[in-house]
């Protein structure tokens, strides 16, 4: 049975082996999010980025909220703070849907989505985003990005497509052709199957995030996900991406494959001293260097 490990145990691989996703996100959360877990001096490993859609959970329908729900939801996002300023305010669409799970999921801003369709944009990336939310707005981008904050300040991901619809349109007098897609999925309470409309590609699928934007800020989310995407965009993602997290388990030959060291560690009693201002959990029979204390 799987139980829940200290922050020290959550940065060392071996500890890992066997373990479910629910029992490692459990764990997160009890140490209050992977910020926490990866904070200076501890560096967020590549490993892990491969492996972060093993905490992804898609949704297979999704329900567009009405006015009061949507005012609801929205205010309690908002009390991160991220959320303000010019960047902050273009980050959500205010936009709220729940999946059948009950899960709320937020719909981003179109110049959020640039990762998601067409070309990379690294190199250009900011003003792409803002061209984008500017003048391209969501009924002229082919998906909708969605993200889930799972209790970590990280958040669950899903891309789905907007299906797009050339329309003639008339401006100073003369007609062009110009395709358009939708401002929502679907319309208000209306349950949609998103399953079939998932980008599942490896360029352009949604991917978990271990910071969150609006929860954390952009600067935390590209130290976290951006900037690590950058060196490796090749994810492993789990067999099945609507699976439960509790189905997912973490192997030593996935470990490996990762990239991850899952031999038995000896841990400096600096790392050590961190958990013992965790509520009791389990305490793991590490041996204890004393080299550098």
């Amino acid at each position: 049975m799987s139980k829940l490990l200290y922050p020290g145990e959550l940065r060392d691989a071996h500890e890992w082996v066997g373990q479910n996703a629910q029992c490692i996100l459990d764990s997160v959360r009890r140490a209050d999010g992977w910020k926490n877990v990866f904070k200076d001096p501890f560096p967020f490993p590549m490993w892990l980025h491969k492996l972060r859609n093993y905490f992804n959970v898609e949704p297979t329908t999704l329900r567009l909220l009405d006015k009061a729900t949507t005012s609801i939801r929205m205010g309690e996002i908002s009390q991160y703070g991220k959320l303000c300023g010019l960047q902050g305010s273009r980050t959500l669409s205010g936009h709220v849907y729940v999946d059948e799970y009950s899960r709320v999921w937020y719909q981003m801003g179109p110049g959020g989505s640039i990762y998601h369709w067409g070309s990379d944009p690294s190199w250009h990336a900011p003003v792409d985003a803002v061209i984008t939310h500017l003048f391209r707005g969501q009924t002229g981008i082919p998906i909708f990005k969605l993200i889930c904050p799972d209790g970590t300040y990280g958040s669950n991901e899903t891309i789905v497509s907007n299906e797009m619809e050339r329309r003639e349109v008339y401006v100073g007098g003369s007609s062009s052709k110009v395709e358009t897609g939708r401002s929502t999925i679907g319309d208000v309470n209306q349950i949609v199957p998103v399953r079939s409309q998932l980008i599942t590609t490896m360029e352009h699928q949604g991917s978990y995030n271990f910071a969150e934007t609006a929860v954390l800020g952009l600067d935390e989310h590209e130290k976290f996900d951006v900037n690590t995407h950058k060196k490796d965009k090749v994810y492993i993602d789990p067999p099945n991406r609507f699976s439960a997290l509790k189905h997912r388990i973490f192997t030593e030959a996935l470990l490996r494959r990762a990239g991850a060291n899952t031999k038995r560690t000896v841990r400096n009693m600096n790392d050590i001293s961190l958990d013992f201002d965790e509520p009791e959990m389990r305490r793991s029979p590490h041996g204890v260097s004393r080299s550098g204390v």
